[in-house]
């Protein structure tokens, strides 16, 4: 008998409702309607990293998240062979959100973030009891991206064909559609997704130096050479994929993840060659100007190149006024309209990602105690339940919480129906959805994937947060 089929069904009873607040922003004066909530951050951070063994593709190791069973065996790349078990080399990895492609650019960008939260909280994270599991997502990804990586200049840049797999509503294990491979290669450049594996590899060889040199020289291994594909076939990865398009498109463009890529490997290496071309770059494709106004996301990596720079040159002005302007734009008053109940609205799809994102590089480049480090407290705060509705935005996190995010897993229709069963089968717990509207207006839908849909870029810079907010607990 099908796994999936022999585990009883849990039954989940409870069910939210939101109530709009109709205000035109958000005013110090609103803070009474809050219910303020003593939180356990570990908890929350042992929560959320499970969200990746939720996602995960391929043969599974373990029965962590004993509803789900292996599936995508079959994903390879061109001309690849099966290994003894039957899987293809791409048959790992993660499923991008509620649906079941692998797009390679959020997912390099997830593995980065994910990455660079372990860097900067690893003493917190294993405090907390959650080293072993958040190691493990690493490597989950670590290893695909590199599976990716199958040839010289060749870069499988996304698996499964998304129109076609946004049709299917229903477990991934139980998935029948064909799942293409597309390539980014020399004629079919993708300089951002080069770039982001590349700064992503980089991140890996630095977790795992100690732990295991022979996985860290590997990863470092992939990271150049996909530094130098990047930087020697230069293009538009969406050009080359145009399936990704209406799902990722690149809008900033290459040049900022030049520049990132070429700070992590700095970081990684020590070389300088790495340093004098992001310097060099930075001025060059105006990376400051990029960071301002904006977020810090999948796409756009100027603000945390900034940031990166002032670590390694403390004191530069420019750098301080690029990352400074950023975040200070982001505070109250100074660019993004906040809700009434107090969130960073920078845009409609999944707000709460973007304002924990831009949360956790508060808490890298903040003190204890500051505006900066405060901004972090109140928005993820704000994110777990402490607003004037009481919501929380985290799956099975404080009394009024979603129960039903865009998952196809976890809702694990056996009929193709977003509507059946009525409630998500299975509880997906610590995984953060995409938030409120403007007006802190929220319905735990399903059907609603702009507010309720969950994904490996939202997890990353919230779980980075979370890890910042148990360290000072």
């Amino acid at each position: 008998m099908n796994l999936l089929h022999s585990i009883v069904l849990i039954s989940i009873l409870l069910t939210v409702s939101a109530t709009a607040i109709s205000h035109h922003g958000y005013k110090p004066g609103n803070d009474h309607k809050t219910k303020m909530t003593a939180h356990d951050y570990c908890e929350v951070v042992n929560n959320g990293v499970m969200f990746y063994k939720y996602n995960r593709a391929g043969r599974l190791p373990d029965t962590d998240v004993p509803w789900r069973g292996s599936a995508a065996l079959k994903d390879a790349s061109p001309g690849s062979q099966p290994d003894p078990n039957g899987d293809g080399d791409l048959s790992k990895g993660y499923f991008d959100a509620g649906d079941h492609v692998k797009f390679s650019f959020p997912m390099s960008a997830s593995m980065t973030m994910l990455g660079w939260g372990y860097l900067e909280y690893t003493d917190t994270i294993i405090k907390c009891g959650a080293s072993k599991i958040w190691l493990e997502d690493l490597r989950w990804g670590y290893d695909w991206l590199m599976a990716a990586h199958y040839a010289e200049n060749r870069f499988a840049g996304q698996v499964g064909e998304a129109n076609a797999d946004h049709a299917y509503w229903g477990p991934p294990e139980l998935m029948t559609m064909d799942r293409p491979t597309y390539i980014l290669s020399d004629t079919a450049p993708g300089t951002e997704v080069a770039m982001e594996v590349a700064a992503a590899l980089a991140i890996c060889s630095m977790i795992f130096m100690d732990s295991d040199p022979a996985y860290a020289a590997q990863c470092l291994k992939h990271s150049e050479e996909m530094w130098t594909f990047g930087d020697t076939y230069r293009g538009v990865y969406s050009d080359s994929i145009p399936d990704a398009q209406s799902f990722y498109k690149s809008w900033s463009g290459y040049k900022d993840e030049i520049v990132w890529a070429s700070v992590w490997l700095y970081k990684a290496t020590g070389n300088k060659e790495y340093l004098m071309r992001a310097v060099a770059d930075y001025d060059t494709y105006n990376i400051g100007e990029m960071a301002q106004q904006n977020s810090h996301d999948w796409d756009v990596k100027a603000p945390g190149t900034a940031l990166l720079l002032t670590q390694i040159f403390p004191g530069n002005a420019t750098y301080i006024k690029d990352i400074e302007g950023f975040l200070n734009w982001w505070l109250p008053g100074g660019g993004v309209p906040y809700t009434p109940g107090g969130l960073a609205w920078i845009r409609m799809w999944a707000p709460a990602r973007y304002s924990a994102t831009t949360a956790f590089l508060m808490s890298v480049y903040g003190t204890n105690g500051d505006k900066y480090t405060d901004f972090t407290k109140k928005q993820i705060n704000y994110i777990l339940g402490d607003n004037p509705q009481q919501q929380s935005y985290v799956v099975g996190y404080g009394p009024n919480h979603p129960i039903n995010p865009h998952h196809r897993a976890s809702h694990h229709s056996l009929t193709d129906n977003i509507m059946s069963p009525v409630n998500n089968t299975y509880l997906i717990l610590g995984s953060l959805v995409g938030g409120p509207g403007q007006n802190d207006d929220y319905k735990d839908d399903r059907t609603d994937y702009v507010k309720n849909e969950v994904a490996c870029d939202y997890q990353a810079g919230f779980l980075g947060a979370s890890a910042f907010m148990a360290s000072i607990q």
